[in-house]
């Protein structure tokens, strides 16, 4: 079953949403619903949906302003308004589906299963990932794949610069300056990443030291790289990298 949510601050689009998946689109399961901002973002949180059925005009918002809270997202999304002037900026969050209300129940049905097909494949390269994890093709030489948008994206992790957390996706930067955005969180990436370069520096950062370039002391301490980028180190992580930097004392 597919894990839904719905946004929507009128009752009577509520329970007619309800219904119609009930009846047209039995793999979806309605989890709940939120009428504005706060109790949406808490609901997502809480149900960590796989498709969210979303209004534009909510009650003191609109789902525009809630997708910038979210920052990052790897749910779908099924816009559903009365409104037809906003498709253009609806689709620039990859929106799987724009609906105009009323709801045809043919156009529901179509974009629901549109839904179900992109999330169907990613799911498809969580598995393919795993798989991937052990992947070495020669000695020191260990390549990963990192599932994206599209696909699986192979690399050598010694072309790893750094990575960054993007909220439910991450960002990996090789050495070439090319960025790959992983709908892996930072967490899963650092779980494959098994040699002793890589070290979490920071709830937001993992670094490949053979590109290190400069520690900068200080309150806000830094660390300077190969690439020109400088990463933050956080607190609880100082003193680890004050005792790794010992041995060039």
């Amino acid at each position: 079953m597919i894990k839904a949510v719905h946004i929507e601050d009128e009752p009577r689009n509520i329970e007619l949403l309800k219904s119609l998946l009930q009846l047209h689109c039995s793999d979806i399961n309605l989890l709940g619903n939120a009428k504005n901002i706060p109790d949406a973002i808490q609901l997502i949180k809480e149900v960590n949906p796989d498709l969210v059925y979303l209004d534009i005009e909510l009650n003191k918002g609109n789902a525009f302003e809630l997708l910038e809270e979210l920052k990052s997202f790897s749910f779908q999304v099924i816009f559903i308004t009365a409104f037809n002037e906003y498709a253009v900026k609806a689709f620039r969050y990859n929106a799987v589906d724009y609906l105009l209300k009323p709801i045809s129940i043919t156009e529901l049905k179509e974009a629901t299963e549109k839904a179900i097909e992109k999330i169907k494949q990613a799911t498809g390269n969580n598995n393919i990932y795993e798989v991937l994890k052990e992947l070495k093709l020669n000695i020191g030489n260990h390549k990963i794949g990192l599932p994206v948008a599209d696909g699986v994206v192979f690399i050598n992790t010694e072309e790893i610069v750094r990575c960054e957390a993007k909220g439910s996706y991450s960002a990996v930067y090789l050495i070439n300056k090319r960025v790959i955005t992983s709908t892996k969180t930072l967490k899963e990436i650092e779980e494959v990443l098994t040699g002793s370069n890589f070290v979490r520096i920071h709830n937001s950062w993992i670094i490949n030291t053979r590109y290190l370039k400069k520690y900068y002391r200080g309150k806000n301490s830094y660390m300077e790289m190969e690439d020109g980028s400088t990463v933050t180190i956080s607190l609880r992580k100082k003193s680890d990298i004050l005792s790794f930097l010992k041995d060039f004392e």
